[in-house]
């Protein structure tokens, strides 16, 4: 027994996306799992922290090993670029302090 669109009641195939008549979404469409898309989700990863947890939980629901694989590095490396960030932000922001403590210092000893 072959599938119907749920919207107009054609006869669609198993592995159709779309019905061919309304253009009515099937089932999503699985995530690219190509190198550049890896090297992509990657990079974006760590330049751009928080996205990798969504881009991670995307991928996390696929059904393939490879794409559950991504999402697993994607957040890693998500929470790596975190922490890193975050021990720099408090690495300039008590450079900044020691510094404007020296200028006080110095401006009250004057």
């Amino acid at each position: 027994m072959r599938p119907f669109c749920p919207t107009c009641h054609t006869e669609v195939r198993e592995t159709d996306y779309f019905c061919f008549n309304c253009g009515k979404n099937l089932k999503a469409k699985p995530l690219s799992t190509s190198l550049q898309a890896e090297i992509l989700y990657y990079a974006a990863s760590i330049f751009l922290p928080p996205l990798g947890f969504w881009w991670g939980v995307k991928y996390l629901r696929q059904h393939d090993p490879v794409s559950k694989r991504i999402g697993i590095v994607s957040m890693l490396l998500t929470v790596i670029a975190t922490i890193i960030t975050f021990a720099w932000g408090v690495r300039v922001m008590n450079s900044v302090s020691s510094q404007v403590n020296e200028q006080m210092n110095l401006i009250q000893g004057f």
